[in-house]
C-alpha cells in the first residue's frame, strides 16, 4: 500500500479521531502534527508544530488534514489547495456560507482534491436507509422529520463552539448540519427554507442558540422538518422518512460515548388492506448495529481518491456549500445572524 505524507492541523478530539482512523487504514504516513496548544502534541512520534503555515511550508506534505476551529479552516484549506496539496477538512466548512463558497472556488481553480468530513453518511443505518430508498421498495420519499439533540455539559457556555467569533454559530452549525446534510442526501435534492425559529430556550446566557426549528421544502416538493438542540437532556438522534408506500425510522447513533443509544433502522410497507390483520401496525423489519465504521469508511474514500483517482461521492465542496446555504437561510429567517469578523 502506497503511503501518503500527511500532516494533521488541530489535535483536539477530532484530530485524534482522524489520526486513529488513518493509522488503522495504513495508507497515511503522518509526518507532522500541529496545534496551538502544545500539550495536545505530547506522545506523537511525528514532527510537532505550533503554527500551521510553518508546518505546511517546512514539511511539504502531500495531504493536509484540517481539524481546527471553524474560523481558521478556510485559510488553511485555501493555502494548501493553492500549493496543490490535497485536503481533508472537518465540518462545518468554515463559519459562514461565504467561507464555504471561497473554498469551493479555490478547489475549482486548482483542481486539487478537497473532501469535507460528513461522517454521518457513513453510519450503517444511513447506508441501509439510502439503499432502501434508492431501491424503490417503499415508493417515493414525501417528507422527513428529524430531531438531533444533546444535553450540553457543565462547561457548555465556555466551549469554543459557542463563541460565534470562533464557530460562526451554535448547535445548528455544530450538530444540526449533519441532519440537514442527510436530508439532502437521502432525497437527492436541494431545498429551501419555508420558515424557522432560532432561540435560547434554556441556556439564556449562551452567545449562540440552544435550539433551531426549521421547515424546508426540496426542489422535488418534499417537506423536511428539523429540531436541532442542546436542551434534549437525554441525547437523541431520530429521523422519520415517510414514503408513498412505506416508512423508515432511524433511531439512535453509535458514537464514542454511546450516549445516543442503540443505532437501528426500522422499515415497513403500508398495509391498508390489513393482510397482517393489524391495521396501523404492519409487520416491521429492524436492523441494529454495534460498530461505527464511519470514520474508517471516510478515510478509505479519501485515500482512494488521492491514490487511485477514484471519484469522491461524499463531502464534496458543492455539497458543503449547499448545506451552508441552508444554515445561512435558517439563521436569517430565524432572526439569529452572527456577525463574524
Amino acid at each position: 500500500m502506497k503511503k501518503i505524507r500527511t500532516v494533521i492541523i488541530g489535535m483536539g478530539r477530532m484530530g485524534v479521531t482522524r489520526y486513529e482512523a488513518m493509522m488503522r487504514h495504513g495508507g497515511f504516513e503522518i509526518v507532522a502534527v500541529c496545534d496551538t496548544n502544545e500539550k495536545l502534541l505530547a506522545g506523537y512520534d511525528a514532527k510537532k508544530y505550533l503554527e500551521w503555515k510553518s508546518c505546511i511550508e517546512e514539511v511539504k506534505p502531500e495531504v493536509v488534514i484540517v481539524c481546527t476551529f471553524n474560523r481558521v479552516i478556510p485559510d488553511i484549506v485555501c493555502y494548501a489547495l493553492e500549493k496543490k496539496i490535497v485536503v481533508f477538512s472537518e465540518k462545518p466548512p468554515g463559519r459562514t456560507l461565504q467561507d464555504a463558497e471561497r473554498m469551493r472556488d479555490v478547489q475549482k481553480q486548482t483542481g486539487t482534491v478537497l473532501k469535507f468530513g460528513f461522517n454521518h453518511r457513513m453510519h450503517n443505518s444511513v447506508i441501509e436507509a439510502k439503499a432502501l430508498i434508492d431501491s424503490g421498495l417503499l415508493g417515493d420519499v414525501v417528507c422527513i422529520r428529524g430531531v438531533y439533540g444533546k444535553a450540553g455539559n457543565p462547561n457548555f457556555i465556555k466551549e469554543w463552539r459557542n463563541n460565534p467569533e470562533l464557530s460562526g454559530g451554535g448547535i445548528l452549525l455544530d450538530q444540526g448540519i449533519h441532519m440537514l446534510d442527510l436530508m439532502c442526501y437521502l432525497t437527492d435534492s436541494d431545498a429551501h427554507v419555508l420558515g424557522s425559529k432560532v432561540d435560547n430556550l434554556v441556556w439564556k446566557d449562551l452567545q449562540t442558540e440552544d435550539s433551531a426549528f426549521a421547515m424546508l421544502e426540496t426542489d422535488k416538493g418534499q417537506l423536511l422538518s428539523l429540531h436541532s438542540n442542546a436542551i434534549q437532556w437525554r441525547h437523541k438522534f431520530d429521523m422519520d422518512i415517510i414514503c408513498t408506500s412505506g416508512y423508515v425510522a432511524l433511531n439512535g447513533l453509535l458514537t464514542s460515548t454511546r450516549s445516543y443509544g442503540v443505532e437501528s433502522i426500522t422499515y415497513y410497507k403500508k398495509d391498508l388492506e390489513t393482510r397482517t390483520g393489524r391495521l396501523g401496525k404492519p409487520r416491521e423489519y429492524t436492523m441494529c448495529f454495534d460498530e461505527d465504521c464511519s470514520w474508517a469508511l471516510e478515510m478509505a474514500e479519501f485515500y482512494d481518491a488521492v491514490v487511485k483517482g477514484k471519484e469522491i461521492k461524499n463531502g464534496l465542496p458543492e455539497e458543503a456549500v449547499r448545506v451552508m446555504r441552508l444554515i445561512d437561510a435558517v439563521y436569517r429567517d430565524g432572526e439569529r445572524r452572527y456577525e463574524c469578523n
